[in-house]
Parts: C-alpha cells; structure tokens; sequence
C-alpha cells in the first residue's frame, strides 16, 4: 500500500464515523422513544454507582442498554426503507414495521427486567433518597434535570417545527 492508498483509507474511515454519527443524530432528532431511551440510560448510569455492582451486573446493565438503542436505530432504518420503498398502505410493510417495532418492544422489555433485577433494592433506593436530600446541590439538579429531560424528550420536535415556521 502506498502512502496515498493510506490517506485515502483514513478518509474513507472517517467518512464511514461521520455517516454513523449523523445516522444517530437523526435518530435522536425524529425519534422519540430514543429520546426517551437516551434519558433512561442517563439516569441508570447516574444512579448505579450508588448500587456497587459487580463486573458482571455492570456488563449485564451495558448490554441491556446497548441492545435497546440498537434495535431502536434498526427499527428506524426499517421503517425509513419502508416509507422509500412504498407510496400508499401496502399490508406487507405496516408487517415490517410491526415487526421491526416489536423486536424493540422485546429488548426494551428485557432492559426493564434486567433494571428491575439490578435496581430494585429498597435499602439503595432509600439511601439515594437520604443522599439528595443532603446534599441539596445534587438534590436540586435531580429536580431540575427532570423537565429538562421532559423537553428533550417531548419538547424537541416542537423546537424544531417553531424554527421551520419562524424561517417560512
């Protein structure tokens, strides 16, 4: 390989990072439950220190997460080849979109097992409890972080049609 194939290689990698990367800002931009994924996953790992988990269980956590946002991205790749590829009801692709949302609706489902399995200790729950309220910093930016969340989740789509309709 010459030094120029290398640069071209190095060019192409970062291309292909840049399409990945603008492929999860759409998702996150149009698709709601990822949002929604996105804020779950920031308070899980806010709050799983607290729970001193194993090796294992962390993996078990990231995994779960992983899988979820995953099938969330593949869900709307389907449903974007779908909506290309037809232009009225077709019975075939409302099948593939049912099907590509389910298999998200499984792994969520899984997530919540796993997050119920490794979240739900009432000795924990309370001590984070006791801990925002003591330190009334954090306390506050728990409090304050919820409807931020809230507009992330909800509010984006509405920001962004107001920029559409402020510029026409």
């Amino acid at each position: 390989m010459t030094r120029q194939d290398g640069v071209i290689q190095v060019k192409s990698l970062a291309k292909s990072f840049k399409n990945a990367f603008n492929g999860i800002t759409f998702c996150i931009k149009n698709e709601r439950n990822m949002r929604i994924h996105l804020i779950l996953t920031f308070y899980v790992l806010v709050f799983s220190p607290f729970y001193h988990f194993t090796q294992e269980q962390m993996l078990l956590l990231l995994l779960a997460i992983g899988l979820v946002l995953f099938a969330e991205a593949v869900n709307t790749a389907i449903e974007a080849i779908v909506n290309l590829e037809t232009q009225s009801y077709d019975h075939l692709a409302r099948i593939a979109k049912d099907v590509a949302a389910g298999a998200v609706l499984i792994c969520a489902i899984f997530a919540a097992v796993v997050g119920i399995i490794l979240f739900l200790k009432m000795g924990t729950i309370a001590l984070i409890l006791h801990y925002l309220s003591t330190v009334w910093i954090l306390g506050v930016l728990f409090l304050v972080s919820l409807p931020i969340s809230l507009a992330f989740i909800c509010g984006l789509p509405l920001i962004r049609t107001f920029i559409y309709l402020k510029k026409h």
